[in-house]
């Protein structure tokens, strides 16, 4: 996994996340402006089964994420959240390769 760049882009997917969300809560249709590279991210990171259940999973962290977001904090809680997503993301990806005895 290239961690860096992983994590730069949870960042910016959290940033496009958060930025529509209060576009949307404002009355605007921002559906065509969502930054979709969840896949992108998720096949990088190494994911070999990549089931619904898994894009669910992954998206609740996305939105979690962004529910802590406010624009006095910006840069720095999409710093902490892109760290933690990552964390999350690499432990599940090395759950998943353990062999089962």
């Amino acid at each position: 996994m290239n961690r860096e760049l992983l994590i730069h882009l949870i960042q910016e997917e959290l940033r496009n996340k958060y930025l529509m969300q209060s576009l949307e809560n404002l009355g605007f249709d921002c559906s065509p402006y969502y930054l979709n590279i969840s896949s992108e991210i998720i096949e990088l990171a190494g994911v070999k089964e990549k089931t619904d259940e898994f894009y669910q999973w992954y998206n609740e962290l996305l939105y979690n994420a962004v529910d802590g977001i406010t624009f006095m904090n910006l840069d720095e809680m999409l710093e902490i959240s892109s760290l933690d997503i990552y964390t999350k993301l690499e432990k599940e990806v090395l759950l998943k390769e353990k062999p089962k005895l």
